[in-house]
């Protein structure tokens, strides 16, 4: 049922409605200083017998609430929470690093909210230089030679490719790959009918640690694109990722990754500065 306002003057009339409108509007969620430590701290997790370093804010997969498609709501999200808080305390030392088969990554600007701009705030808390770099800039180089359909990727152990089974495609495609160290492999949809078909694409990085991704496209535009973004997501791994970051080894190597068409934003590109002007 549709309510009508009494005739008021203009004034009072538009007062009543900026009062009505901030009123049923949703609240918008503001981060505490707390939950700001939390999302900027690193994560230390073992995947493959690869030890790794991870901010928490790039961990979309176990930080983030899941659906929950029981009759118990609040059960359900009273266990995620006590996982989560578990999987928080093991993971923020190294020395009680929790081993899991696999990971999601997600590279964006961690910094930006449109519910709350005040999260910028996050992007001086990193420790590291890489996860600054992208904080503010979603045209940075980093994000620029990363996969661009979804913004993330998995990080697997080989030995457990069947934590894909809740995705029946992907799965299929891993099981169709001859993974060689150091060299993307890259299976399509052959049933797909359409011009954009799903593609699976998966590169070695050491030990029993695996990246996967989807390439969205044409077959011709994933294979072009399969390279560049495996050797991107290997180098983000290596240089970024692991027990001490080597920031110059990555920019430069994701510079070389980037085309000239590539979009610099607000943003000077920095691939043309000197190391010392570099972010």
């Amino acid at each position: 049922m549709t309510s009508r306002c009494p005739p008021l003057p203009f004034l009072s009339l538009c007062i009543v409605l900026v009062a009505v409108l901030a009123a049923c509007s949703p609240s918008q969620k503001r981060y505490s200083e707390t939950e700001i430590e939390f999302l900027a701290s690193d994560a230390h997790v073992i995947v493959g017998d690869v030890p790794l370093v991870v901010p928490f804010v790039a961990l979309t997969g176990l930080v983030s609430a899941k659906h929950s498609f029981s009759l118990n709501k609040s059960k359900d999200r009273k266990a995620a929470k006590e996982r989560l808080e578990e999987f928080r305390k093991s993971a923020s030392s190294q020395d009680t690093a929790p081993t899991i088969d696999n990971l999601e990554i997600t590279m964006r600007t961690y910094g930006w909210d449109d519910f709350d701009t005040s999260l910028i705030r996050i992007c001086s808390r990193f420790t590291r230089q890489w996860s600054r770099s992208v904080c503010n800039d979603p045209s940075s180089p980093l994000q620029q030679a990363m996969p661009h359909d979804n913004n993330h990727f998995f990080l697997v152990d080989d030995r457990k490719l069947d934590a894909f089974q809740n995705h029946r495609r992907v799965s299929d495609q891993l099981r169709e790959m001859h993974l060689k160290s150091g060299e993307t492999s890259l299976v399509c949809d052959t049933k797909s009918t359409g011009d954009t078909t799903l593609c699976t694409a998966a590169i070695a990085i050491e030990r029993h640690l695996v990246a996967v991704w989807s390439v969205w496209g044409s077959t011709t535009e994933a294979n072009s694109r399969q390279e560049r973004e495996g050797a991107a997501i290997k180098a983000f791994v290596v240089n970024a990722l692991g027990p001490t970051e080597n920031f110059p080894s990555l920019f430069s190597l994701v510079c070389e990754l980037n085309t000239p068409a590539t979009p610099t934003g607000a943003h000077e590109n920095p691939c043309g500065l000197s190391p010392i002007s570099r972010p």
